[in-house]
């Protein structure tokens, strides 16, 4: 009979999940007694066939009714469907054939993998039953946020304040991506809310070739305080532009 599943919550950060990586994991589970070898009886002594069924580890129960007679089966009582009886148990294992151990393991992160994703691991699961096989090792995946990046896909999103006079007459940015600092220039009348690509600089697409963008939408910035060279600039373009009225600086009642 084969044994359990298990199952494994692993939390990674936002850059372990995108480069990927190896991580070490301590899980419990049932491993095959060293003491009798799993077959649960004291060294030297062997189980003897349930006499109930038979040594087939079910029972068949016949009955009847208006319709006709019909058979139905369902596992042993006597031996719990092992087929088996242990008459003298081994000490280590109290007749189960399989102890609680800690098992420690390496997992490998492959790179682009995703919050919720579940990655298995063969064979890693519960040992099985009398000689069955093991079962299987479910780990499932939770990515922290990250402070500045949001993940769509294999896209990154992130927004990011730039100067109204970088927006009006176009400039160069430093940009914050996965991997360090890139410049990108801004062209020249840029609107609050425009989204830039950079390509090729999102996450690599998951057992894939390739990565995704980073999608940069800018918000302008405006300052709530200007210093009066500013001020005299700022009404003079007001001026070229025609707009009719500009809110004078008002004066405390003691100048």
């Amino acid at each position: 009979m084969a044994g359990d599943d298990l199952r494994y919550n692993l939390t990674l950060t936002f850059e372990e999940a995108a480069f990927g990586c190896e991580k070490e994991i301590v899980i419990s589970r049932e491993e095959v007694c060293e003491t009798c070898g799993g077959s649960g009886a004291k060294p030297g002594t062997k189980p003897t066939r349930c006499t109930t069924c038979g040594g087939t580890g079910q029972v068949r129960q016949q009955s009847q009714s208006i319709l006709g007679s019909f058979v139905t089966t369902r596992p042993c009582s006597a031996c719990r469907g092992t087929g088996q009886i242990i008459t003298d148990p081994c000490p280590e294992c109290k007749g189960r054939g399989r102890v609680k151990r800690n098992k420690r393991l390496t997992v490998r992160i492959p790179a682009g993998i995703n919050d919720g994703q579940t990655l298995s691991k063969r064979n890693e699961g519960e040992a099985g039953y009398k000689g069955g096989p093991r079962g299987n090792l479910y780990i499932t995946i939770t990515v922290r946020p990250h402070e500045k990046f949001v993940r769509r896909g294999a896209d990154l999103l992130l927004n990011m304040n730039i100067p109204y006079t970088v927006a009006v007459l176009g400039g160069e940015i430093v940009v914050p991506t996965l991997e360090g600092q890139i410049k990108y220039t801004v062209p020249a009348g840029t609107q609050n809310g425009t989204t830039f690509r950079l390509r090729d600089q999102g996450v690599q697409y998951l057992q894939q070739n390739g990565k995704g963008d980073l999608l940069v939408t800018v918000n302008v910035e405006i300052p709530k305080r200007v210093s009066e060279k500013e001020r005299q600039l700022l009404e003079q373009l007001a001026q070229l532009q025609g707009v009719a009225t500009v809110q004078k600086r008002r004066k405390g009642i003691f100048k």
